[in-house]
């Protein structure tokens, strides 16, 4: 699913703004033109957006495009040091609700935990990681 920045709680509006003057509406967007490395660069020129704030911006689009993630939880998520479906799916719903658990307690978070069904529900038809690939 396709997602608009603007959508994302905790995105200054303002890099929301700069990352559109660029063509970057929606995680789609951020997925293929941060896809091209060689203009990431000229991405961060344009818009004044620091490449560690792209990388988190291009994180937060792979998050929420995993099925039934959404906005909603990426930004505990990372706080949890995940960053996108393949460091997601290393851990078992019950584990990686554990660790959120832990990261809203530790960091004093006000963000909503998900409950074990709705993680579960990430888990479906998710292809399996190959080591090595």
């Amino acid at each position: 699913m396709t997602y608009k920045f603007s959508e994302f709680p905790g995105i200054d509006l303002n890099d929301v703004t700069k990352l559109r003057e660029v063509g970057i509406e929606s995680t789609d967007d951020m997925m293929r033109l941060w896809a091209e490395e060689p203009k990431r660069a000229s991405l961060v020129e344009k818009t004044g957006i620091s490449l560690v704030q792209f990388a988190r911006l291009a994180s937060m689009a792979r998050l929420a495009r995993v099925k039934s993630v959404g906005p909603k939880y990426v930004g505990l998520l990372l706080a949890a040091g995940i960053d996108g479906p393949k460091s997601l799916f290393e851990y078992t719903p019950v584990a990686l609700v554990k660790r959120l658990d832990e990261v809203k307690a530790e960091r004093k978070l006000t963000a909503q935990v998900p409950a074990l069904p709705e993680v579960e529900s990430w888990f479906l038809d998710v292809k399996p990681v190959v080591v090595g690939a």
